[in-house]
């Protein structure tokens, strides 16, 4: 009766084989896609940093998702105004002298910086 006893105390103690061989099998599964997502990381980011125009399409959707919008980014035509990409004295200059003019909020009337109350409806602007 003993001897019954360990044997049965035995079997269940150890997996069956095809369990085993499953949970190998799964284990490795795994291991691969992990391996694949990990060397896929690797190139996307090679690609992502790449100075060549060979992907620029995919450099594009990065530098949009993660970045700086295209339509933010300061453009080509923009460094051909100024061919050394800095602002001169006289550009800056001109900026500060030129008003910044808007809409009335309550009349509609132009209204510009340099306005404390809105000539037409007398608003008070701040």
């Amino acid at each position: 009766m003993a001897a019954g006893l360990i044997s049965t105390s035995l079997a269940a103690a150890m997996p069956p084989l095809l369990l085993s061989w499953f949970d190998i099998g799964a284990t490795a599964i795994v291991l691969i896609i992990a391996g694949a997502l990990l060397a896929g990381m690797f190139m996307f980011v090679r690609i992502a940093s790449d100075d060549s125009d060979k992907y620029k399409d995919l450099k594009e959707m990065v530098e949009t998702i993660f970045g700086t919008p295209a339509h933010l980014r300061p453009s080509s035509n923009d460094a051909s105004v100024n061919p050394k990409g800095n602002s001169s004295a006289k550009d800056i200059a001109a900026a500060n002298l030129a008003p910044f003019s808007e809409p009335c909020p309550a009349c509609s009337e132009t209204v510009t910086e340099r306005d404390s109350s809105c000539p037409s409806c007398g608003l008070q602007l701040q």
